[in-house]
């Protein structure tokens, strides 16, 4: 499945400088995050919980959620590849 999408660009109402909607896009697609809770894998709240305990604690999204057993070592593996192909712009998806 090929995904298009109309990019425009908007204002900022205090500076009247353009934001790339594209970039925006981009750097939320690319969170793991974003990634997991898109693949059902874990819940939004899941994901909320989560990022609370990793502010206090200063430690990687993914070491949390398999220390709470929410993902798998596989399901990690498979969303931080997903991740990377995202950040370089090889995912058509």
């Amino acid at each position: 499945m090929v995904v298009n999408y109309t990019l425009t660009l908007r204002t900022t109402s205090t500076k009247n400088q353009p934001i790339p909607i594209l970039k925006n896009l981009l750097t939320h697609s690319t969170k793991l995050g974003w990634i997991l809770v898109n693949k059902k894998i874990i819940s939004q709240t899941q994901l909320e919980s989560a990022l609370n305990l990793q502010f206090y604690q200063h430690r990687k999204l993914g070491e949390l959620l398999l220390e709470q057993q929410l993902i798998s070592s596989e399901e990690l593996e498979l969303a931080l590849k997903e991740q990377y192909w995202r950040r370089n712009g090889y995912w058509v998806i």
